[in-house]
């Protein structure tokens, strides 16, 4: 099975804030942010520019967003290309972000570091942020540990290698040096957002494997909704 499938799914619908909450927690996280004018963002994961644009627009903040897949890419800078301030947008792995060291004020992060190398990308996070710097995620996360068969059944499905448990997450962050790590209440950030869904736009792109890989995940979801779920962290890189 390819193991993008999911990602190529994402892709080829051109879905917007394919995260939790969707936009509405999008703005909700941001505003726990001390994003200026000027400040140097980083949406990681970017896709198809959405928040990139959002930052850009409504903060007036020096925004970049990275995206691997070729179709985000595409479609985020059609997006922006009328912006007043248009972000940045580079197709650039999480795993080797081509920023030098302390470059940005903040980092986000939106259901995008889970269906990386967690060991090669949150290192790479740490690197690119200032001291000082925020980090803030959303990130797919296990309630309880469940049997192999069943993880293995979750990860076929999204392409990840690797399954995580909130205790797993804090542990992922602060071996990498962040400190001061928060577990957001979902519940007050997302109680505007709990029922939004994201916005799919129909393409061209549209096939067989499409189908068949939006059947996979409402399956995923249904049969798992009680294990499967995420968090929304909140940490810093130490001054």
């Amino acid at each position: 099975m390819h193991k993008h499938r999911y990602l190529d799914f994402l892709a080829k619908l051109s879905v917007d804030h394919a995260h939790p909450g969707g936009h509405a927690l999008t703005e909700a996280m941001v505003r726990l942010l001390p994003i200026q004018q000027g400040s140097d963002v980083l949406d990681v994961g970017c896709g198809t520019g959405a928040t990139a644009a959002y930052l850009s627009e409504t903060l007036a903040a020096h925004v970049t967003g990275i995206d691997l897949h070729p179709m985000m890419v595409e479609r985020a800078k059609q997006r922006v290309q009328d912006s007043k301030l248009p972000p940045r947008i580079i197709q650039a792995s999480a795993e080797a972000i081509p920023f030098d060291q302390d470059s940005f004020d903040c980092l986000l992060s939106e259901s995008v570091t889970a269906f990386t190398n967690v060991k090669r990308s949150v290192p790479e996070y740490f690197r690119v942020l200032r001291p000082g710097g925020h980090l803030m995620a959303i990130e797919m996360a296990l309630e309880q540990q469940i049997d192999e068969k069943d993880k293995q059944a979750i990860k076929s499905v999204y392409g990840v290698d690797a399954l995580f448990t909130e205790e797993d997450w804090l542990t992922i962050w602060h071996d990498s040096g962040f400190t001061n790590t928060r577990v957001l209440p979902v519940d007050k950030l997302q109680k505007r957002s709990q029922d939004v869904l994201p916005t799919y736009n129909l393409t061209s792109e549209i096939d067989e494997e499409v189908l068949e890989v939006w059947l996979e995940h409402m399956q995923t979801l249904q049969t798992y909704q009680h294990v499967l779920s995420y968090r929304i962290f909140h940490a810093r890189k130490p001054d």
